[in-house]
């Protein structure tokens, strides 16, 4: 948990100032007295500090939150050096995070090769079907001069219109492809964060799984 919310909900743990629920540490020093704090015992509801937490994640600067990201990535076992910068990983996954060890292990996809894919993630995704649209999307995303976020979403949208799909029906394979689960940061923003090399590695890796998968 950051410091920021675990303070903010020990304060609100036995004072309040009226309806409000999240105060910076300014507001704290200006605002809190003994005559605010209740008398009678306080209860402890874990769910109001996850709740807190995910609004700091969200809300402070990512770089002061990645210095403390970076204690969680490097107790499993990760070099931060190796793959995209902490602060980005902050603002891409902070809306998926409850708490800064969710965050590192959901991010661990973008810094070190997963062992397989998740199984219904697969089985849903990573079919015959899937075979064409991985095909086009790697060589589109391949001839990109720019790897930024704009041109990753506007060649998955054109591909998925090629295909006369819906934009998900093509993403999902590739999320699943290159992340190897059903759950990341939206694409563009996924793909930014894996780097152009890494995204093209992990989508030869589906396509040779699925041939491996429907070969027999």
């Amino acid at each position: 948990y950051l410091p920021e919310a675990l303070l903010n909900y020990l304060v609100r743990l036995g004072w309040s100032h009226g309806d409000q629920e999240i105060f910076s540490l300014d507001e704290l020093i200006q605002l809190f007295d003994l005559g605010g704090c209740n008398k009678a015992a306080s209860a402890i509801n874990p769910s109001k500090l996850t709740w807190l937490n995910k609004h700091y994640l969200k809300t402070l600067d990512p770089v002061r939150v990645a210095r403390h990201l970076s204690w969680h990535v490097g107790r499993l076992g990760i070099d931060p050096s190796a793959g995209p910068p902490l602060a980005e990983v902050t603002q891409a996954f902070a809306e998926r995070a409850d708490t800064l060890r969710d965050m590192a292990q959901a991010a661990l996809f973008c810094y070190r090769e997963f062992d397989e894919y998740e199984a219904k993630a697969a089985e849903k995704n990573l079919t015959t079907a899937a075979i064409a649209p991985l095909q086009q999307l790697r060589a589109a995303l391949a001839a990109l001069s720019e790897w930024r976020a704009e041109a990753i979403h506007d060649t998955v949208k054109r591909v998925a219109e090629e295909n006369h799909s819906p934009l998900g029906k093509v993403a999902q394979p590739l999320r699943v492809a290159v992340a190897g689960k059903a759950t990341s940061p939206p694409i563009d923003a996924t793909l930014v964060l894996l780097g152009q090399a890494r995204t093209l590695q992990r989508i030869d890796r589906a396509l040779h799984y699925i041939d491996r998968m429907t070969a027999g």
